[in-house]
């Protein structure tokens, strides 16, 4: 009798959701709730019936129950000691107790989770670069190592993250969830190629010559990822515009990746529906490093710097 009451209630709680709340707010919304693993299955079966839905809805959740064990990465008096701090992360049901995990706990309930809902996934392994690391050297970058999930939906695998799927910025982390190949290789280096989902794999080489971008750059507005052209005078920064023209962009350079300054005589083109940056090559060493920072318009009277650092590569 007490599960049937238990089944009534739960069948009332599903009910009392809202039909016009998106996936993210009532994955929010079911965030306060103490809920068992199965019950959190079978309220997402009986919300959606979508299997796109499905996997977003365990995404958001996660990213709103599951915080970040940085005491794991203090370092350790023995490596034992250390294993055995970490080792819950290999257990989907002692992480969804815990509330805790580090990058693989975060794949592997996810997993868990894409199983119990008939949702082919698999765990990746790799490597990330973000704003502390803008290159990745496989022998020394070990506190860059990461894990993420491939899910299989229609047919297509898809390319989640759901341990950065934690931000409380909804553009930032709607970013993570069904990344597209193309942009989640900007910031993720799987071990095993076949997990970039692209036609041409990139080398190791290639992704450190390629641009860093953090998805603020494609959340406020720009679709596309720019790309430095040159002729035998000059180089050329080229991007689409962004339709919110109150954005500037600023690209610097550097010769160490630490000091930064100004190009000179940099000359703003617009051209259809792009904008180009031009510069003479003379003014700057063959190996540069370059940076982007984004200004925005206030009250039409003046630029403030908004974000920095948000795209970063080198020639």
């Amino acid at each position: 009798m007490k599960v049937y009451i238990l089944s009534i209630l739960l069948f009332f709680s599903i009910s009392s959701f809202s039909q016009t709340k998106s996936v993210r707010e009532l994955a929010l919304e079911l965030s306060i709730r103490d809920l068992k693993m199965s019950e959190l299955v079978n309220i997402t079966n009986d919300k959606f019936s979508d299997s796109i839905d499905k996997a977003k809805f365990i995404y958001y959740w996660i990213g709103f129950n599951i915080k970040y064990d940085y005491k794991l990465l203090e370092p350790k008096s023995t490596l034992r000691e250390k294993q055995n701090a970490y080792s819950y992360n290999f257990y989907p049901g002692q992480i969804f107790v815990k509330k805790m995990a580090v990058c693989y706990g975060y794949s592997k309930l996810y997993e868990w989770f894409m199983n119990k809902l008939g949702i082919e996934s698999t765990i990746i392994s790799g490597f990330i670069r973000d704003e502390r690391n803008h290159y990745v050297e496989l022998d020394s970058d070990s506190e860059f190592s990461h894990a993420w999930n491939a899910i299989k939906l229609n047919g297509k695998w898809r390319l989640v993250d759901s341990t950065w799927g934690t931000s409380l910025n909804e553009g930032v982390a709607d970013f993570y969830f069904d990344m597209p190949p193309e942009r989640a290789i900007i910031s993720h280096y799987p071990k095993n190629s076949t997990w970039q989902l692209l036609k041409k794999p990139l080398s190791l080489k290639e992704f450190n010559n390629s641009k860093f971008i953090n998805p603020i750059w494609f959340k406020i507005g720009y679709s596309d990822i720019p790309q430095m052209k040159m002729d035998s005078n000059y180089y050329y920064f080229v991007f689409k515009n962004n339709p919110n023209e109150d954005w500037l962009v600023n690209l610097m350079y550097s010769v160490d990746n630490k000091d930064f300054y100004n190009l000179r005589e940099v000359k703003t083109i617009i051209q259809d529906e792009y904008t180009i940056l031009r510069f003479y090559k003379s003014i700057i060493p063959k190996k540069t490093f370059f940076k982007v920072n984004l200004y925005k318009s206030i009250d039409n009277i003046d630029y403030s710097l908004i974000h920095s650092d948000v795209i970063n590569f080198k020639m």
